[in-house]
Parts: C-alpha cells; sequence; structure tokens
C-alpha cells in the first residue's frame, strides 16, 4: 500500500502549521520503504519534521504519522497520489512538483 504525506510546518507569519516543508512517501508491505522530498528554503520550518524523521526507525514511520497527523504545531496531512508512479521517488516526486508549481 503506498501513503503520501504533506508535511506541514508553523508560520510565525499566520501563527498556524500552513507551511509545507516536504512530502513524505511510504511503500507499506511486509516491510515499509520511504522516500521524501524537502522543499527548498524551508530550513526553520521543517526542523521538528527533520528531527521526527531522523529519530523514527522506517517501520514506525506509519503508526507515528497516524499520531502526527494531529499534531497542533507540525501535521501531516493524507494525500491521494497525482497519477500511477512507477515507483515510489516518481510519486513523491510528482507530489511536490505540484506543491512547487506557482
Amino acid at each position: 500500500m503506498r501513503q503520501l504525506w504533506i508535511l506541514l510546518g508553523w508560520s510565525p507569519d499566520y501563527g498556524a502549521p500552513t507551511t509545507a516543508v516536504a512530502v513524505l512517501g511510504l511503500d507499506i508491505g511486509a516491510t515499509v520503504t520511504r522516500h521524501i522530498e524537502w522543499v527548498p528554503r524551508e530550513y526553520q520550518a521543517c526542523q521538528t519534521w527533520r528531527e521526527r524523521i531522523a529519530t523514527t526507525p522506517t517501520d514506525e514511520l506509519p503508526a507515528c504519522l497516524a499520531l502526527w497527523e494531529n499534531s497542533p504545531i507540525a501535521p501531516a496531512v493524507r494525500v491521494e497520489p497525482m497519477s500511477p508512479a512507477p515507483d515510489l521517488a516518481a510519486a513523491v516526486q510528482a507530489q511536490i512538483d505540484d506543491l512547487l508549481r506557482p
């Protein structure tokens, strides 16, 4: 099963977690595979997510995302893949490209 998540960081301008900082993709089967693409130039807003991803074993990410989805400071929003993709990296890249499109 494939999951794509948009990771949000805190925006001091809006006083809410409205800044998209990354797209995280998971392929969940017998093992969990992950791929992440970070939004350029969002260094401060992505700190919470960088720490979470760095300290969470990949196999535990699906359960943790279920909790982080409701975080008031740095939530995750599950989205459907943009289109069928040949692999996880392509699915994540398509989503980040759409996110960055003006």
